[in-house]
């Protein structure tokens, strides 16, 4: 019996007492704002509109939502300017669902008019260089947003920061808002700090690593002023390199003798050895894959052991390289490889040994440049004719990437020029010179919806041999993944009696797309490109191009986007050219 009761009482006040057995449901509606932004800010600042799917309990907890948007949306009328902005919520309780309305009077907008900055050097350091207004990215008679003033202050401790003057903070900031004229003064002290030099530098977190190599990528000498742009090369340096999870760049609180500020570098060591692998499909090329193993700090001095196999229905390799860092000086590295590789296309069938060595010396950020030799032992079958090649070259390359990402970049260009001399002198069976220029350029169109536009071309030449004296796996061949993709591998251009490629002393190809984010992960990607080889030493403009256009399909995951092209030849050969090619892998198509 007295479990019955409490039982029996909770259900009288349940029927008596209907709203606490449901929840209030309710439907909102915000009058009143002209300005989409404005708008947009608002209903995202009221808790009434952001949690109108779920409803409050009772009616109280919803006018408790209520009480608290009208302070939510004040904030956000000063913040966006309008200081004698205000709003009113009102319910129609008898409505179902309730009728929720909120009024939002947001008043004139307020007008920035003034905004100085007074900067305070300690005694003795020289004055900083001024700072305007316009620097900050501010500008007068805007309207009066809070963030604007934030987002001034950051710039302007910035600014200092890039003039060698780390340690400057502001004092004072006024913000003086006039209701009588609708105007908005700022004014901010800032003590500059010191002129700053680079100090002592503490290298901390390592485990396997060698601290030579961390001070070794620093772009400056202890005693040199100050500089941001050069500690961000710094991180960006240790970041690229592939060794570290994480780096962290911090700089005393004050100053030492002579205006010398140290730096820590705390860094986070990445795992020593990775696997990969990565597959694709094409119906120009059929199913492809890729294994490595890699070691990224053999002996502790970040040397690079990279093995791999590639296996593919027109190409098999196996390939093992070593990278030795700073060999002999900083930014000089010893790159070393061996090959074994067999090729089966419909041009020709190649059986290739090789090693090469070289040096490869870091120029820039962005610029790199190498120089080696190379030594390559082929057997070619070409239209039943058999052949060997002892090829020995001297590869020359300079390569350019100014690009923001490997496998999806928005903005940026990367040029890669190549010459590489093969010298009867050195022991070659044949002596000729093949050179190639390539470019691709990213440009942002939009950042939402994300619009990228992305274009791409190839020059090359082969100087010195007849195309028949030019082993076939060195003629220059369009068409396929990475080229003209409305075309199978190899076809881009002209072909033999039997529809198989010839190849060419000379190439011309070229081709852009625009890259169209629809969705958080899907993005949509027509192309058009063009292009062929030739016989002669350089194009023949006069000669056709072998155009073609497509769409393609993008799956944006967190480490790269997942392709899948559709490709039509526009400039079809019976019995040559298939009606389409498609085409499934990881990354963009350039």
């Amino acid at each position: 019996m007295k479990c019955r009761v409490p039982l029996l009482l909770l259900a009288l006040i349940t029927l008596s007492f209907p709203a606490l057995a449901q929840d209030v449901a309710y439907t909102v509606e915000v009058t009143g704002i002209e300005d989409a932004d404005l708008a947009e800010a608002v209903e995202q600042a009221s808790r009434l509109v952001s949690l109108a799917d779920r409803p409050p309990a009772s009616t109280a907890a919803l006018q408790r939502r209520a009480d608290d948007d009208g302070d939510r949306i004040r904030e956000v009328l000063r913040a966006e300017g309008y200081y004698d902005g205000d709003s009113t919520i009102t319910m129609d309780r008898t409505a179902q669902p309730v009728r929720v309305a909120i009024a939002v009077t947001p008043g004139p907008a307020y007008r920035l008019t003034s905004f100085s900055v007074r900067l305070t050097p300690p005694p003795g350091s020289p004055p900083p260089e001024p700072i305007t207004p316009e620097a900050l990215g501010v500008e007068l008679g805007e309207r009066a947003r809070s963030t604007v003033v934030v987002a001034a202050q950051a710039a302007l401790l910035r600014i200092l920061a890039e003039q060698g003057r780390p340690l400057a903070k502001v004092d004072d900031r006024r913000v003086v808002v006039d209701h009588a004229t609708g105007e908005m003064r700022v004014e901010m002290d800032v003590a500059t700090g010191p002129h700053a030099r680079f100090g002592p530098v503490t290298v901390a977190g390592l485990r396997h690593l060698d601290e030579t190599w961390v001070l070794n990528r620093i772009p400056w000498r202890e005693g040199d002023y100050f500089d941001l742009a050069a500690l961000e090369t710094l991180r960006r340096r240790l970041m690229t390199s592939g060794l570290f999870g994480s780096t962290k760049l911090t700089t005393a609180g004050q100053a030492g003798a002579d205006d010398r500020l140290p730096l820590t570098i705390e860094v986070t060591e990445r795992d020593l050895r990775s696997v990969g692998i990565g597959a694709n499909w094409s119906s120009a090329e059929g199913f492809g894959g890729e294994t490595f193993w890699e070691h990224r700090n053999y002996f502790g001095g970040a040397e690079h052991l990279r093995l791999s196999l590639a296996a593919s229905e027109i190409r098999n390799a196996a390939e093992a390289s070593w990278r030795d860092p700073d060999w002999g000086r900083r930014d000089q590295d010893l790159v070393t490889a061996a090959t074994l590789e067999e090729q089966r296309t419909a041009a020709y069938s190649t059986r290739t040994a090789g090693v090469r060595a070289g040096l490869e010396w870091l120029l820039s950020e962005q610029w790199r440049a190498a120089a080696g030799g190379a030594v390559e032992r082929t057997y070619e079958e070409e239209k039943l004719r058999l052949r060997q090649f002892t090829l020995v070259s001297i590869p020359l390359q300079v390569r350019r990437d100014s690009s923001d990402d490997l496998l999806d970049p928005t903005r940026g260009n990367r040029m890669l020029l190549t010459a590489q001399p093969f010298a009867e002198a050195l022991g070659s069976t044949v002596g000729f010179t093949r050179a190639e220029l390539s470019d691709t350029q990213y440009l942002q169109l939009l950042a939402t919806p994300r619009l990228i536009l992305a274009g791409w071309g190839r020059l090359g030449t082969i100087l010195g041999a007849k195309a028949a004296d030019i082993p076939a796996d060195k003629r220059f061949y369009i068409g396929g993944g990475g080229s003209v993709r409305g075309y199978g591998f190899q076809l881009a251009g002209p072909v033999d009696a039997a529809g198989d490629p010839i190849g060419g002393r000379s190439e011309l190809a070229f081709g852009g797309e625009i890259r169209a984010r629809v969705t958080e992960t899907i993005g949509l990607v027509p192309f058009v490109e063009a292009g062929s080889t030739y016989q002669q030493t350089w194009p023949d403009l006069d000669q056709r191009l072998f155009r073609a256009a497509g769409l393609g399909l993008r799956y944006h995951t967190a480490v790269g986007p997942v392709r899948a092209d559709i490709a039509f030849p526009l400039d079809r050969r019976d019995g040559v050219d298939a009606p389409f090619q498609v085409y499934f892998s990881f990354g963009q198509a350039f």
